[in-house]
């Protein structure tokens, strides 16, 4: 199928348009910068979805074709009169070129009759945080292709999830456009099966690394298929704070995942508008931009705490999670508690209560956060098990001088020997040591 239109000549530029586009799109401060992992790690699943040997995120500058990201081609630019993008660019839809022999735009093209001889092309364009369009998300071969409807509906996703790192730092206008994304991705999830391994790997790679020292912590991920909608991470505030976070979005797969990696990169990003040593507004935060309605009816719970070296407590928010344990020790005893329950979960109302509640976190003290996935576990009579049950096994477990973090081990690893895990698992130790 072919949804190319007949554009042998570039429209006639309307200076004012023009420069407003140059500027959107210089006013990403993109040109001319080094690679990125979150660009090539796009171009490169596209191309082997597609099997096209390249893909590329092209912006389009006054006189030249930049590559922001180019997998399989070698070039960093071209002028911007030797490319198909900057047909692409005048468009709503994408431009599909099966054979480019067969098509005025491509019968005495540069990039047809030679280097890298052009036979094939697909671009959507991209547009840039004021609504212009400023470059485009491609696939080239050197063979002629059929591209079906379905085809460029999955090159749309890609597309929308290029434009989306484009437009990071305006995050939250841009939701309506990933949603959009999200769900073209969803509906077409069975398809991208082998593509499943490469994004379950840039999930993990949204985890961060455990660490020790004067404080320490571990955490267990175990999603349920190759994608969950678990997360988790922490990050230094100050010298004095340290931020840790856990999330568990509803459902499994892809959907979920990618409204979990997104939620994770909100709390990564440095440059969001939110005051992250106040675990309440980072929880309105989290609420606000990611409402059900927008996101294909998911949504999820979260815990958000900070904890303070200087003050030997952690303040923290709960939005739906189930209730972190607490590990202290009295007269050389230990004491297991949990934590007071969280309210409602994010995405389902427009405004909800998250207070902050302070606890003691004296030295040697332990905190566990996990999702519900590790105590929901089938039964014989067709329910599941319960926070309570969880809790209560882990208090003897305890008392006998077990380690909780050890005996959550050795209860989830039991229970998926068993084939019980149905639902994705997320385990985090925090630990201060001195």
């Amino acid at each position: 199928m072919s949804t190319t239109l007949e554009l042998p000549s570039l429209p006639v530029l309307d200076p004012e348009l023009e420069g407003t586009r140059l500027e959107s799109l210089r006013s990403l401060a993109l040109l001319d910068t080094p690679p990125e992992d979150r660009f090539d790690r796009i171009t490169r699943l596209a191309s082997n979805f597609f099997k096209v040997p390249v893909s590329y995120v092209a912006l389009i500058d006054h006189e030249r074709q930049w590559f922001k990201s180019a997998h399989g081609l070698c070039l960093k630019e071209t002028s911007r009169s030797a490319s198909f993008c900057q047909y692409t660019i005048y468009r709503d839809d994408p431009l599909v070129i099966e054979d480019t022999h067969l098509h005025p735009l491509g019968r005495d093209h540069p990039l047809v009759i030679g280097e890298p001889f052009v036979r094939f092309y697909a671009g959507v364009p991209l547009i840039g945080p004021r609504g212009q369009k400023i470059g485009s998300f491609c696939l080239v071969d050197t063979q002629p292709r059929t591209f079906t409807a379905e085809d460029i509906v999955r090159l749309t996703a890609f597309a929308a999830i290029a434009e989306r790192e484009i437009n990071l730092g305006q995050i939250i206008q841009s939701q309506n456009e990933l949603l959009d994304t999200r769900q073209k991705l969803v509906e077409v999830q069975a398809e991208l099966t082998r593509e499943m391994g490469d994004a379950a790997k840039y999930v993990r790679l949204m985890l961060p690394p455990p660490f020790t020292g004067a404080e320490s912590l571990d955490w267990q991920y175990h999603p349920s298929t190759h994608l969950g909608g678990d997360g988790l991470g922490y990050r230094r505030i100050d010298e004095d704070l340290l931020a840790i976070y856990i999330l568990d979005v509803t459902g499994h797969g892809l959907g979920s995942a990618l409204l979990a990696v997104t939620a994770l990169e909100l709390l990564r990003n440095r440059m969001a508008q939110v005051d992250f040593s106040r675990p309440s507004a980072v929880i309105d935060r989290l609420n606000r931009t990611f409402q059900m309605k927008d996101h294909a009816g998911k949504f999820f719970s979260a815990w958000y705490g900070v904890y303070s070296r200087s003050k030997r407590q952690i303040t923290y928010a709960n939005a739906g999670h189930p209730p972190t344990l607490l590990l202290t020790h009295e007269n050389g005893k230990p004491r297991l508690v949990r934590t007071a329950p969280g309210g409602s979960v994010l995405g389902v109302l427009p405004e909800i209560q998250a207070p902050e509640i302070t606890i003691g976190f004296p030295a040697f003290s332990e905190l566990y956060l996990f999702t519900d996935g590790i105590y929901e576990l089938p039964d014989s009579q067709g329910g599941h098990g319960s926070y309570d049950e969880f809790f209560a096994w882990l208090e003897k477990k305890s008392a006998e001088g077990r380690s909780p973090w050890e005996a959550m081990l050795q209860w989830h690893k039991e229970a998926a020997e068993k084939h019980l895990i149905g639902d994705d698992v997320t385990m985090l130790r925090f630990a201060a040591h001195s």
